[in-house]
């Protein structure tokens, strides 16, 4: 392996596993997967067979790769098929680092996500850039564009004003422009959205003191862990938080739902009247012309589910 890094294979076609091997200078490990620690790559085909996959957590491609991403510094890579937008949806949604596009017909496999062989480092130049120009910007009398970035970045005072005091999520204004921001991107480039609303419960709202500070603490815990960096979280009424999940299907909305309903109830356990539900919508669908159309099903959903009771999450409002 180049540069002495470690590069894991799994999966069962070994055209595939042949063209990595031509990308990242040699053939893969022979290690057991258990031994990949920070700085290694794992490379997982989505179409592994039943033999390949008994090495991932789980045994399942994608359940694997969420897993195998809790491994700090751990590169993990999915290959999917050219035609395959599902697995392609679920490879970003647990997180992978990148997908490896398959294309079958010509047995080529664009790989430039992977930036060269392993190891190497990829932003030499810039950081080369950036010690040339410290000593520049120490000398000169006006404030360069760099420091006036580093300057806004200190201050932050803009990004507190849409802070929510109890839970440090971003309030629902904040919300209400993401939302147009997203679904004018998702038409534009035809990509799916999904809109996700979970409420706590009315029991939250009762609870006062250090217990209500708690509650809300433990639950944005459970958002922010369980929410990629790309997605929009915000509360968006007193015991309802918006999520705005880009290029997420209704499948992969629905998994993420039920995860974080799972979360809630295990740790905000034991407090009274606290019943979390969650609707969602999603796009593209012929049921939703405008976004606000896209907001009112999620919310009809929210309240079927309210309906059905604690952990019930509804994907649809008829």
């Amino acid at each position: 392996m180049a540069n002495g890094k470690r590069w894991f294979w799994i999966g069962s076609r070994d055209a595939v596993r042949a063209a990595l091997a031509a990308q990242l200078g040699g053939a893969p490990t022979k290690e057991p997967l258990a031994a990949a620690t920070a700085g290694d790559v794992v490379v997982v085909d989505a179409r592994a067979d039943g033999a390949a996959c008994a090495a991932l957590p789980h045994g399942h491609v994608f359940s694997g790769v969420r897993a195998l991403k809790e491994t700090k510094g751990l590169a993990v890579f999915v290959v999917v098929d050219e035609d395959d937008r599902v697995g392609l949806q679920l490879t970003r949604f647990v997180l992978a680092d990148a997908a490896l596009t398959w294309r079958a017909a010509s047995k080529e496999l664009d790989a430039k996500a992977l930036g060269g062989p392993v190891g190497m480092p990829r932003r030499v130049p810039v950081d080369d850039l950036l010690a040339k120009l410290e000593p520049k910007l120490a000398a000169t009398g006006g404030e360069t564009s760099l420091q006036r970035l580093l300057r806004f970045e200190r201050e932050d005072t803009l990004a507190q004003r849409l802070q929510d005091a109890e839970t440090g999520l971003f309030d629902g204004p904040y919300a209400t422009l993401k939302l147009d921001e997203e679904w004018k991107r998702a038409h534009r480039f035809q990509l799916p959205l999904s809109l996700l609303l979970v409420d706590l419960g009315a029991g939250v709202a009762n609870l006062q003191g250090v217990e209500r500070k708690l509650a809300f603490a433990e639950a944005a815990g459970v958002f922010l862990n369980e929410c990629r960096d790309i997605d929009v979280l915000a509360r968006f009424s007193p015991t309802v938080f918006l999520f705005l999940l880009p290029g997420t299907g209704p499948d992969g909305a629905e998994i993420l739902a039920k995860r974080i309903l799972a979360s809630l109830q295990k740790r905000l356990v034991g407090k009274s009247g606290i019943a979390p539900v969650a609707g969602m919508s999603s796009i593209p669908s012929s049921e939703v012309p405008d976004r606000r159309a896209f907001l009112a099903i999620a919310e009809a959903c929210l309240a079927k589910a309210r309906t059905a009771g604690a952990g019930a999450v509804a994907t649809s409002w008829q």
